[in-house]
């Protein structure tokens, strides 16, 4: 019974460090697709100046 429980420990452990490199992937991703959001609109509202 002793035997299984580092096991166990370690498969919680390594699951933990996965969800925190998986969030930590989602927040940058996020953040880079709202800031090329940004540079696009502002890029276009630019553009839009120039033109009109």
């Amino acid at each position: 019974m002793n035997d299984d429980q580092p096991a166990d420990n370690a498969t919680t452990a390594s699951r933990g460090c996965l969800t925190r490199v998986a969030r930590s992937l989602a927040a940058s991703t996020a953040r880079g697709l709202a800031a090329g959001a940004g540079t696009a609109t502002g890029t276009w509202i630019v553009w839009w100046i120039i033109h009109h």
